[in-house]
């Protein structure tokens, strides 16, 4: 029989859950009116993000080193319990930060790359598009995703309108300029060889003089 500190402990954790799953799925109500224009994402699903599966012992388990810089500590698919622990430090912040922190940063890269995927992007271009969707809804840049792909997301969706991430859901033009892009990307999906030529970096390299 478990003790009263596990049984205490497993409330906690539970009602962590519940709420992070309510957090998200406000998020993904945001997320599904902005993206109108390019199909119905459906209604959000806490099993997409192994919400109901996340044990205790997980929640409270310290990340492993990573190898390398391609997974940061705050991402949310390091480990599950990463998106739980950004969706409450997004809330706690949100009043006085809105949606500019890496915690906003990394809930959108896992709800958006979710929801675009079930509109039918794949593999690495849902990612791109979500890095590039986090990115100028947050500021912030995240490890996810290619550089030029968030390059071209951000050079369309600020080729109007001020580099300004605090813009409103159901902006017509958000939804028109969102749906747009992910024409784009539908648009490379399609067809690699236009991807490789619209998607090449166009920094010039400057051989070094010496």
């Amino acid at each position: 029989m478990p003790s009263l500190e596990e049984l205490i402990s497993a409330d906690e954790t539970a009602s962590e859950i519940v709420r992070a799953e309510e957090i998200a799925r406000e998020e993904w109500e945001n997320i599904r009116v902005s993206l109108a224009l390019c199909g119905d994402t459906g209604d959000f699903c806490g099993d997409d993000f192994m919400l109901r599966t996340i044990s205790g012992e997980t929640i409270a388990r310290e990340p492993l080193g990573s190898p390398t810089k391609s997974v940061s500590l705050y991402s949310p698919t390091y480990y599950p319990m990463y998106f739980v622990k950004n969706l409450h430090k997004f809330q706690e912040k949100f009043p006085q930060n809105g949606y500019v922190t890496t915690e906003a940063l990394y809930v959108y890269v896992e709800l958006v790359t979710a929801a675009v995927k079930r509109l039918g992007l794949e593999g690495t271009l849902a990612m791109g598009f979500a890095s590039g969707y986090a990115n100028v809804r947050t500021g912030w840049i995240a490890e996810k995703g290619l550089a030029e792909e968030r390059a071209v997301f951000s050079e369309m969706f600020f080729s109007d309108r001020p580099k300004n991430h605090e813009w409103d859901f159901h902006w017509t033009s958000v939804r028109q300029k969102l749906g747009e892009i992910y024409e784009k990307f539908t648009d490379w999906q399609s067809s690699p060889s236009l991807y490789l030529d619209e998607s090449r970096s166009k920094a010039v390299v400057k051989p070094f003089i010496v």
